[in-house]
């Protein structure tokens, strides 16, 4: 298994919480890709490798340490007995840009270092923007990076595509061969226990679908969640909270204000506050916009099924062409939980097999009805790879 991203999204410290929980499935072998760079430099003629100069050694160097860290890392996992084998790597670096870093791009990964490592899973993993906004801020070896909320998206936007080019190489191949659901984008703010259940392979996922915009209060999503993770890997779209910065931003220009402010809850209870210029967040909100869009689709295209929450009367456009795409684009089945007497819009149930929606007024009992047939038809769902 891969686990890729953007730098500074907080992977590796979100595997040393997982890894333990992990463990107790099995023997699992841990690779961090820079542990292996440090102690193989100083064959390739550097010394000492450290994150404080690893962009004073040339790039054709720190290649070349790179491609002999992978080698070493390929030959172990060919000769080990572990049940899951994680090779931890960002995919791209921005460097400052002097000497022969004429561009300040660093591939952490290729296409053809993630064909010889033929991984079952990739993942590619992130975490709010603002999240790492402020990493980058407090991290005093990034201060010559640009570090606004555009560099960061254009950052995770050419990681993405990375990761991109190769799993939908593999789902070419596997048209011919067999099934792939080995890609998914994982948010930080997932708990372990669904890393675990994706590594394991034992649950079928589901993405979970339910109105964003305008809401404050997800506990009965979160109630329905959590009995739907008994049985199947859920993979929440709030788990990424880039939808406040356009909310915060939308309401700034709203009341014409220069800043745009975000509140946000962690899951400790406590209240963090982000300010922003108007400026800064207007040149990133388009890319914001699209990443919001283009993530939720490549989710949907790698779980098995997905399952909407339809919490509110009134329509959400986010539900709507989720729901489209997974019956029109990708072919996954849908289902959908609606407590409400009156039907929903024509439009919308065109897309719902019948009998797949689940309609009434008493809520759990209905929860627990819908959990009940997805546990009964889940062995029907497709697991080929999508067009």
């Amino acid at each position: 298994m891969l686990v890729t991203g953007p730098p500074d999204n907080g992977r590796d410290e979100y595997l040393e919480v997982a890894l333990p929980e992990l463990q107790k499935h099995g023997k699992i072998g841990y690779h961090h890709v820079f542990d292996y760079m440090k102690k193989i430099a100083p064959s390739c003629g550097v010394s000492s490798l450290k994150r404080e100069n690893v962009f004073d050694v040339p790039r054709a160097k720190i290649y070349e340490i790179r491609n002999k860290a992978f080698s070493q890392i390929i030959e172990k996992i060919e000769d080990s007995s572990n049940n899951i084998e994680i090779v931890s790597t960002p995919c791209v670096f921005k460097a400052p840009i002097r000497g022969d870093y004429y561009d300040g791009i660093v591939e952490g990964l290729t296409i053809e270092i993630m064909k010889s490592l033929n991984p079952n899973l990739l993942m590619f993993f992130i975490d709010d923007l603002l999240k790492v906004r402020t990493r980058v801020n407090e991290d005093s070896q990034k201060s010559k990076l640009d570090r606004k909320l555009k560099d960061l998206a254009e950052w995770r936007e050419l990681s993405l595509k990375i990761a991109q080019d190769y799993a939908h190489a593999r789902v070419l191949q596997a048209k011919a061969k067999s099934v792939f659901l080995g890609f998914i984008i994982f948010a930080k703010q997932h708990p372990t226990s669904t890393f675990v259940d994706l590594l394991l392979g034992k649950k079928p996922r589901i993405y979970l679908s339910y109105h964003i915009t305008g809401q404050s209060d997800f506990k009965d999503v979160q109630r329905f969640m959590n009995k739907l993770k008994t049985s199947f890997v859920c993979i929440d779209p709030y788990a990424i909270k880039d939808w406040q910065i356009v909310n915060a931003y939308d309401k700034a220009i709203g009341e014409n204000k220069k800043e745009v402010i975000m509140k946000t809850e962690e899951t400790d209870g406590k209240i963090t506050t982000d300010r922003l210029s108007l400026k800064e967040t207007q040149e990133a909100i388009d890319l914001i916009r699209s990443q919001i869009v283009e993530r939720d689709f490549e989710i949907i295209a790698n779980v098995h099924a997905t399952v909407v929450y339809h919490r509110s009367e009134t329509p959400s456009y986010g539900v709507m062409v989720e729901v489209f795409h997974s019956a029109n684009v990708v072919l996954r089945p849908v289902y959908v939980l609606y407590p409400f007497k009156v039907r929903l819009s024509p439009f919308f149930e065109h897309y719902i097999k019948p009998g797949n929606m689940v309609q009434g007024e008493k809520v759990l009992r209905m929860e627990d009805a819908l959990v009940r047939k997805l546990r009964k038809e889940y062995k029907n769902w497709s697991t080929g790879p999508y067009t």
